[in-house]
């Protein structure tokens, strides 16, 4: 880790497929249309008064056909989404490397391709930039992404993503919070003790490792480039906190529920990197939104909806399902909507007029 900005995508973009071409697959419903002999009909129902009979049939006929109609409709509504997206390609961080990874989604997404019925592809990227690109640029049809990632791929493609539903945590609430720690045998205690000395960011779109912090601090009127001794991008949560605990720098920002529930804390707990009582945290955030899935705003709407009740029923479906999907433990799946995470738009476009002013 050196002390300039590592802001490149480590994940080759090319490693990501071209979005799933939209193929409408040759339909081979039949329609049948029956046959009514009117005149037939009206040979039976005698002279005088037949007119209302024969209108009644045929409002009759209309009405069966019409409700044909609806349900044949209903029904390709119902297979169209799947013909148009055979593969869903779903775009995630990389938590510790890919293997990984993989081994931690492996439960979700054999819970995903059984619910929605077609193929789950789970795709990486070193950073949440790398995520919100695939997703902006259509490789992606959905992915778990932080509120500024989500916010600046929002951003930078005119609002062509939109946010579907977000975890609830165990002690209700959606959000979590940044936070600065230092090691625990470190003489600082407060943010003020860390004047002229090193912060590890995470991600120059990651949430809780770099916008809200900026954000908070330059409102605070905290210069961060000046009142930090030196400041660099880790590439990650797990690396910044790993870069303290090993003393390469004082601080870090990154992340955490109320209790340590889920976030990096936890994460970091139960994979055996980290003791709580081995880090302190001197500066904490108001409560921030929590990741979510954002999807292709141009997907069908019923897809939007299937894949939405996908994540409601695990709370009742699999505990083991709602660890993978949320990365830590969480109650349930919640909806959520660009107003959401309106806030975080409002902070990515307050970032970029900063730096304008400073170039």
């Amino acid at each position: 880790m050196g002390s300039t900005a590592r802001t490149k995508n480590s994940t080759s973009m090319s490693r990501l497929p071209p979005s799933v071409s939209a193929r409408e697959a040759p339909r081979n419903s039949k329609t049948t249309t029956p046959s009514h002999d009117f005149e037939g009909r009206r040979a039976t129902l005698g002279n005088g008064g037949s007119a209302m009979s024969i209108r009644r049939y045929a409002a009759a006929v209309v009405t069966a056909a019409l409700t044909t109609v609806v349900a044949t409709t209903a029904t390709d509504a119902f297979a169209n989404w799947r013909e148009k997206y055979p593969t869903i390609n779903f775009g995630v961080l990389t938590l510790e490397n890919q293997m990984t990874t993989v081994d931690r989604y492996k439960p979700y997404i054999v819970y995903a391709e059984k619910k929605l019925g077609v193929k789950v592809k789970l795709f990486q990227a070193s950073d949440f930039t790398g995520v919100g690109q695939a997703l902006t640029a259509g490789h992606l049809q959905m992915a778990r992404i932080g509120g500024s990632g989500y916010a600046s791929a929002y951003l930078d493609c005119n609002g062509c993503i939109e946010p579907l539903v977000t975890t609830e945590g165990l002690d209700g609430t959606t959000g979590y919070f940044s936070i600065l720690i230092v090691k625990s045998d470190s003489p600082y205690k407060s943010l003020d003790d860390l004047k002229g000395k090193s912060v590890a960011f995470a991600d120059p779109v990651s949430t809780s490792g770099y916008i809200i912090p900026m954000v908070d601090l330059t409102k605070a009127g905290i210069d961060v480039g000046k009142y930090f001794g030196k400041t660099a991008f880790s590439g990650g949560h797990e690396q910044s906190t790993l870069a303290v605990l090993r003393g390469t720098y004082d601080s870090a920002f990154t992340w955490t529920s109320e209790g340590d529930t889920f976030g990096n804390l936890r994460m970091m707990m139960d994979k055996g990197l980290l003791k709580r009582e081995q880090v302190r945290v001197v500066w904490k955030s108001g409560l921030v939104k929590n990741p979510l899935l954002a999807v292709r705003k141009e997907l069908p709407a019923d897809m939007k909806k299937d894949i939405a009740q996908m994540y409601f029923d695990m709370e009742r479906d699999s505990k083991e399902v709602l660890f993978a999907a949320g990365q830590g433990e969480v109650k349930r799946y919640v909806p959520v909507t660009h107003a959401d995470y309106e806030s975080m738009v409002q902070a990515a476009i307050f970032l970029r007029e900063a730096r304008k002013k400073t170039q």
